[in-house]
C-alpha cells in the first residue's frame, strides 16, 4: 500500500469511527461542544487534535520506473518481504502529526 493511501484511509477511518460512535452513544458524550479557552486547550480538551503517525516505509526505485513510498506490510526476521526484481529499496521510519478537527456531537 502506498503511503498516501495509508494516511488517507487511516484518517477516514478515524473520523468515520468518531461519527459511528456518536450515532450509537447519547448526545454529548463523544466530542461534545466545549468552550474553547486557553485552559481547555492546555489540557487537550478540544475538537482539534493531532493524529500521530509512526510508519515504516520502503522507498523503492525499480529500473525504468519512478520511485514510490510504500508502507512496510511485514518485516519478518529482519527481512522485508517483496519482489525479487531489479530494484533498489531503503526502509525508513517516518514520524509526523496531522491536525484534524473532529465532528462535534450535535445537540438534538
Amino acid at each position: 500500500m502506498e503511503l498516501k493511501e495509508f494516511i488517507s484511509k487511516a484518517l477516514q477511518d478515524i473520523i468515520g469511527g468518531v461519527i459511528d460512535a456518536q450515532e450509537k452513544i447519547p448526545n454529548g458524550f463523544i466530542i461534545p461542544n466545549v468552550v474553547k479557552n486557553f485552559q481547555a486547550i492546555e489540557y487537550g480538551i478540544s475538537d482539534i487534535q493531532s493524529v500521530e503517525f509512526e510508519v515504516s516505509v520502503i522507498g523503492d526505485k525499480k529500473t525504468g520506473s519512478e520511485a514510490k513510498l510504500s508502507v512496510v506490510a511485514a518485516v519478518i526476521g529482519g527481512n522485508v518481504k517483496g519482489n525479487l526484481n531489479q530494484s533498489t529499496s531503503n526502509v525508513s521510519r517516518l514520524s509526523f502529526k496531522i491536525p484534524i478537527r473532529f465532528p462535534q456531537h450535535k445537540s438534538k
